[in-house]
């Protein structure tokens, strides 16, 4: 795993007391500029961190490091430290609205991602509640963890410049060689083979559970009879959605003709709104989270893609296929750039500074 380096009830209360004890102890001390104590909770957090990110690469959601794995991230945590004093010391920084900025847009898109899910705007507590259970960290810390982050790639950049200065983009020769590689693979296996595609309007009427279901099929039947088959009264239903008490929720969205899509958004609405023309509205469909009410807006045929097409739809910027090999090749070469850079830079560190680690507390951390 190689990675960014850098009686009863008085009994009860007992423990409690215990385990909150421990997670203020320090489990490591970093000793560069300056003392500073890694506490239990901190290291459990970053685990917490790591074994999500873990679960996600895999596919599996029971995903846990190893002690191998925890001891490697104490590591990387204490270089973290280690890298943040040695910025400190050079004057090194970032500033608050730098990381109040990175740490905004961060939880805006997750914000935006939620909504869809939930069906409307998330309220600070459900934000806190996903957050907490995609990262394994409060809020606080979570945006601790992006401003040492920050510092540390910041320092990085500054030390280790001439390394990053080096980095080239890849030739035409290269290009064609990764695009020939993989052009027969579906855009869903990093390949340049998109599938019939649909952009879709929906209109849809959610609910979270089963009390809420009798009153939002209510309200979509009455949006379907209201719409019948007629495009332009379902556009009409499209501008109103943000009308006081609507009951539904309006959005565009690409649909491709896949199996992936057919999972992630049900076979019966996939299959709908790929046997409905260009400009045809479908009849209502039902969700586990909602009902649908879907216009096809554009249809696109399923092709290889060359290498000045655009390589995906939704994308704003509208990049060509060249491009994104060109952006993902210039990333890879980085990613190694920045890991030759964190083991160079780290080895120095570890010679001018000090990480002890604490294995008695160590031994007392429960998984």
């Amino acid at each position: 795993m190689k990675r960014f380096i850098l009686c009863g009830s008085i009994f009860f209360l007992l423990a409690g007391l215990c385990f909150g004890q421990i997670d203020l102890q320090a489990v490591a001390i970093v000793r560069l500029s300056k003392t500073e104590q890694i506490t239990v909770k901190q290291f459990k957090e970053y685990v917490n961190w790591l074994a999500i990110s873990k679960a996600m690469t895999t596919g599996n959601t029971n995903a846990q490091l190893t002690e191998t794995e925890r001891r490697q991230a104490l590591d990387e945590l204490s270089n973290q430290f280690l890298a943040c004093q040695a910025a400190e010391q050079e004057r090194i920084t970032v500033t608050d609205r730098e990381v109040n900025q990175y740490f905004d847009q961060s939880i805006k898109a997750f914000s935006g991602e939620l909504a869809q899910v939930l069906g409307h705007t998330p309220t600070d507590a459900e934000i806190d509640t996903q957050l907490q259970s995609r990262t394994g960290m409060s809020r606080a810390s979570y945006r601790e963890l992006m401003k040492r982050t920050l510092i540390t790639e910041n320092y990085l950049k500054v030390k280790k410049q001439p390394l990053f200065e080096s980095i080239t983009p890849p030739a035409e020769t290269e290009i064609q060689s990764v695009y020939n590689e993989v052009k027969g693979k579906s855009i869903f296996e990093n390949g340049f083979t998109r599938p019939d595609t649909a952009r879709i309007r929906m209109l849809v009427v959610p609910f979270r559970n089963a009390g809420e279901k009798s009153a939002a099929q209510t309200t979509a039947n009455n949006l379907s009879r209201q719409i019948g088959n007629d495009a332009s009264k379902f556009d009409e239903a499209a501008r109103d959605f943000r009308k006081p008490n609507s009951g539904y929720i309006s959005g565009d969205t690409f649909v491709y003709k896949h199996d992936r899509m057919r999972q992630a958004m049900g076979a019966n609405l996939v299959d709908t709104i790929f046997n409905l023309k260009q400009g045809e509205v479908s009849r209502l469909v039902e969700r586990p989270e909602g009902f649908y009410i879907v216009k096809v807006m554009e249809t696109y045929r399923g092709k290889v893609l060359a290498l000045d097409d655009i390589y995906n739809l939704e994308d704003p910027n509208a990049r060509t296929v060249r491009q994104t090999i060109t952006a993902a090749e210039v990333q890879r070469r980085f990613m190694a750039t920045l890991q030759q850079a964190s083991e160079e830079l780290v080895a120095d560190l570890r010679k001018r500074g000090s990480v002890q680690i604490l294995d008695d507390t160590y031994a007392k951390i429960t998984w």
